[in-house]
């Protein structure tokens, strides 16, 4: 089963980090952060192998990965919709 990543990059907010790493999403970030997977663009091809991932923040290095692009704003109307709307049985498939 394929994992999700979310790269952010900047710090992001503690209550997002916390929410995602909650439903077994992985998180990291080009900057370092407490509590966040520091992460490199040169390695970046590493760690998003075999995973969906999600660059926060940086719409022109997404596209340079060919990988999903979200707005900060993005990720906080994802988090509401998953606390929302979706059942926590199903945070297995979401890791």
């Amino acid at each position: 089963m394929l994992s999700l990543v979310f790269i952010f990059d900047d710090c992001p907010p503690p209550l997002a980090v916390a929410k995602l790493k909650l439903w077994g999403i992985e998180v990291a970030a080009l900057a370092e952060c407490p509590g966040v997977r520091r992460v490199f663009k040169h390695s970046l091809r590493e760690v998003i192998e075999g995973k969906i991932a999600v660059v926060v923040g940086d719409k022109e290095l997404a596209q340079r990965l060919g990988v999903a692009y979200a707005s900060y704003r993005d990720v906080e109307e994802f988090l509401r919709y998953l606390d929302k709307e979706v059942n926590p049985a199903f945070m297995p498939y979401l890791q």
